[in-house]
């Protein structure tokens, strides 16, 4: 099975490098990217679209689906991971945004994170998403329009279901600062290959 991610377009948030809530739309670039990214996913010929239900990402697999003929079908599995809303609007660097982080990757029991998801929540979250991708058939090419912490942390939970040491959060973490509104991540899943370990190969 191949399965493409795809970041969602750029939005005033991405530009503003601040927290976003679930309604933040695309901006005018964001609207050019998915254009873009649309035609290269139409040469891939996918049979399956599905996307976060976040209005970010349902506008740009909108897009795609205009492109290939699909329809996308939306599952709360793919969300961003859900951050408290005192978050909404922070600085992406500030302050309050490294001491959450560092909070939250220690499992932090702070009153104040209670309405965001856990480090424990977000990785079961994560694998109730990988077993929706694997349940389908082996031959499938899916298109998967979502974010950028939950494509990272996907792929690197996907490949190693351990939890992270601090080093491999360090570069986790910085793989998720340096990927781009509309990149493509391309992994294969071989059942076969599950029988022997994950089964999940990064493509590019």
């Amino acid at each position: 099975m191949e399965v493409y991610f795809v970041r969602h377009g750029n939005t005033d948030g991405n530009v503003a490098r601040r927290h976003q809530h679930r309604e933040t739309t695309l901006n005018e670039r964001g609207q050019a990217q998915a254009i873009a990214v649309a035609k290269k996913i139409k040469r891939l010929r996918p049979a399956y679209l599905i996307t976060s239900t976040q209005v970010r990402a349902v506008q740009t697999a909108r897009v795609i689906g205009n492109e290939c003929d699909l329809v996308p079908e939306t599952y709360p599995a793919f969300e961003e991971l859900r951050r408290p809303h005192f978050l909404d609007g922070e600085r992406m660097f500030g302050k309050v945004t490294i001491l959450y982080i560092i909070k939250w990757f220690f499992g932090s029991t702070d009153a104040s994170m209670h309405d965001g998801e856990s480090y424990a929540a977000f990785q079961s979250r994560l694998g109730q998403a990988r077993r929706q991708l694997e349940a389908l058939p082996p031959t499938a090419k899916v298109v998967v329009v979502s974010h950028g912490v939950f494509i990272r942390f996907f792929v690197a939970a996907a490949l190693n279901p351990k939890r992270l040491g601090l080093i491999g959060a360090a570069r986790l973490f910085f793989r998720i600062i340096t990927i781009k509104n509309t990149s493509i991540t391309h992994l294969h899943f071989s059942r076969t290959a599950a029988k022997r370990g994950s089964g999940w190969q990064v493509i590019s």
